[in-house]
């Protein structure tokens, strides 16, 4: 019988999927859209890139990864809608940049985006156009299958509706699906050998029951252990992307060597390394990301509150989240032979929350699930059980002020003089600078 992970090694592999993620997205920018063998090899978190960024800045991969654990942690549940909102804050005001901007963007997300804002009731709003297959949903994935890891198939599933919201594109949604099985092996501390056997999944069998396209499934089998490059390639093709992970992960026994080797690839150098990083980071831990890249990582105070909360709503919901809520979850869209994937419509759509919510106002009927709407109404007043709002600095900066790292763009909340006023009253012992002027630049950069 497998031993259950106590809570600093679940909290070590949550963050390191979160810092993996923006290290590796940080270290790959340097030759983000650079082919390979035009550049000297990486070797290290330099910065640059054709954006331009410091060392540690990081691009849309962790902005858009940090919006979707916001979501999760201020809803507490699966929220599609709440998720397209953060991406549009971050879209049209830069929250959870690196550097207070918008400055790099899909052209398949910028084009659900803007799908999302003119109807804002339907969260499916990711062209189902095969040849629309790009990493934008893989790439900020970890946050949803990690919030519900307890529980595989909701994991799963989850990881899955998290990518119709810009991608649905088959591909795109079955590599997230396969790839949030792989972080939660990697939560329950199976080897690396068991995580890469083909077809893996927590749930025997799985895979032989439930539909992979067919791109997807050959990765998935193990093609990355017989490929090398020029065949393993970075590209933003979700596929090529997952395998190139995989390849790189397979190959090297420790985060920095996997992630310079998957970096090396060039191309979409950022979203490979990203990818790489969220599963080395869950298997490897954090400890084993390099000092100096954590040293650098923009906003790394708000990642490691962000992913400290998301273990304890995982801990939360670990006995809180039967499968069977899944059964009044929307159903995916598919899509027609005629539909090209341009207009973004996506059917109808019922809802789109995990997490025991009521759908277009038809009752929850089963017991399980008016259980866990229950236990989600409660998540916030739980304070016994579950308290996301965290006590010292962080806390006394929303307490006394309203503004806090994970609150949405407001043009009417007190600015950085309030805030840093609200900050000298905190007692000495209390505070931490590292937080106030993470807090302090983010609310600086909402209020361009």
């Amino acid at each position: 019988m497998a031993t259950t992970p106590d809570m600093e090694k679940i909290t070590s592999r949550i963050r390191g999927a979160m810092f993996g993620m923006a290290c590796g997205d940080a270290v790959g920018t340097t030759v983000e859209f650079r082919p390979p063998g035009t550049f000297p090899p990486v070797t290290d978190m330099t910065g640059g890139g054709p954006f331009h960024l410091k060392p540690g800045q990081w691009t849309d991969d962790t902005s858009m990864g940090l919006c979707l654990a916001e979501s999760l942690i201020e809803k507490g549940k699966f929220d599609m809608c709440d998720q397209l909102t953060q991406y549009c804050n971050w879209y049209s005001h830069g929250h959870l940049s690196s550097n207070g901007r918008c400055f790099d963007i899909g052209i398949t997300t910028r084009g659900s985006l803007n799908e999302f804002q003119s109807n804002r009731s339907n969260p499916f709003a990711g062209p189902t156009d095969e040849r629309k297959a790009g990493n934008g949903s893989l790439m900020r994935l970890c946050a949803a299958p990690l919030a519900f890891w307890h529980s595989p198939l909701v994991a799963i599933e989850a990881a899955g509706l998290s990518s119709y919201t810009t991608h649905g594109a088959p591909q795109a949604v079955s590599a997230c699906r396969f790839f949030a099985g792989l972080l939660v092996g990697c939560m329950n501390g199976i080897t690396k050998d068991k995580l890469l056997e083909p077809l893996y999944c927590p749930i025997p069998g799985f895979w032989s029951d439930n539909d992979m396209h067919k791109e997807v499934k050959r990765v998935a089998e193990g093609s990355y252990k017989r490929s090398n490059p020029p065949i393993i390639k970075g590209t933003g093709y979700v596929v090529h992307t997952m395998e190139a992970a995989l390849w790189a992960f397979y190959h090297t026994n420790d985060f920095e060597s996997g992630c310079l080797k998957v970096v090396n690839l060039g191309d979409d150098a950022d979203t490979t390394a990203a990818v790489y990083g969220q599963l080395a980071g869950a298997y490897y831990c954090v400890e084993d990301i390099p000092a100096s890249w954590m040293k650098k990582c923009a906003l790394a105070p708000v990642i490691r509150l962000m992913a400290d909360e998301i273990a304890a709503m995982a801990e939360f919901y670990a006995d809180r989240v039967p499968p069977a809520l899944l059964d009044k979850c929307v159903q995916p869209p598919t899509a027609s032979p005629k539909d090209d994937g341009d207009d973004g419509d996506c059917g109808n759509v019922d809802g789109g929350d995990i997490g025991g919510e009521e759908v277009e106002g038809e009752a929850v009927h089963t017991e399980a699930q008016a259980k866990a709407k229950a236990d989600g109404d409660a998540l916030f007043s739980a304070s016994d059980t579950y308290n996301l709002k965290k006590k010292g600095c962080y806390n006394k900066l929303e307490e006394e002020l309203g503004v806090i790292v994970s609150s949405r763009f407001d043009p009417h909340k007190p600015g950085p003089v309030s805030l840093k006023a609200c900050y000298e009253k905190i007692p000495a012992e209390e505070k931490d600078d590292e937080i106030f002027a993470s807090v302090e630049r983010i609310a600086t950069g909402r209020r361009r």
